[in-house]
């Protein structure tokens, strides 16, 4: 019987893609740069790139964060310091806190249920920031973060910090939502939890997919737990 839920925060809880576009709208103003449609395809191919690489221990964040920007804006052909870029576009982007369409409605249900906590690979303080932000703090028991505990989702080590701090708890108990393949769903898959992939983006379902339920928007979740 599930007792505990372990729930990502981007593009699950808040909508990653609108925040950061309007980050970088803002950014952009803000640095007399022009805003085109190309934009934003650019930095979520390059942007789930590096994080691929974090996920697999290629590069740490502090590469991520040297290295996305200037990628983004040599791509496009822009001439602008990505790194200071990056350092405004971080700043903007921690004031963000769109939700995810239903997010309070299944965090109301869930944290009813089950005991609720956060699981995520983004920065520390900055999702702390945007939560609260969101007024989203107040479900959560616990704030499970790689930064804190020194390992991405999906290695091992990353689930083995969270089950300690849930007094290690049998496996059974223990389900992931999440919208991310690799850090959610394969790695809680591999740890041996329960796994369900909120299709965010609704694409077509690979056929190596490992999750035991799938879903295509959060008020479906209630439907299985």
């Amino acid at each position: 019987m599930i007792t505990n839920i372990l729930i990502d925060v981007d593009n699950t809880l808040l909508d990653f893609n609108k925040c950061a576009e309007e980050a970088i709208k803002i950014g952009f103003s803000k640095w007399n740069i022009e805003y085109c449609e190309t934009v934003f395809p650019v930095f979520l191919e390059i942007n789930d790139n590096l994080w691929q690489k974090i996920e697999t221990g290629e590069i740490d964040k502090k590469t991520l964060y040297r290295l996305r920007w200037k990628t983004i804006f040599e791509k496009l052909g822009i001439q602008a310091d990505g790194p200071a870029f990056e350092q405004d576009f971080r700043n903007i982007f921690s004031d963000s806190k769109e939700p995810v369409d239903g997010a309070y409605d299944i965090l109301d249900y869930l944290s009813e249920k089950y005991t609720v906590s956060v699981a995520s690979n983004a920065s520390y303080q900055q999702q702390l920031k945007r939560l609260n932000n969101a007024d989203m703090m107040k479900y959560f028991s616990n704030i499970f973060n790689s930064e804190q505990i020194g390992y991405p989702k999906p290695e091992p080590s990353f689930f083995d910090a969270c089950f300690e701090k849930l007094g290690n708890i049998p496996k059974e108990e223990v389900m992931i939502i999440g919208d991310s393949l690799s850090a959610d769903i394969n790695g809680g898959s591999s740890y041996g939890i329960k796994t369900l992939w909120f299709n965010y983006n609704k694409i077509a379902v690979p056929n190596n997919v490992k999750a035991d339920f799938i879903v295509y928007s959060l008020d479906e979740i209630k439907n299985i737990l």
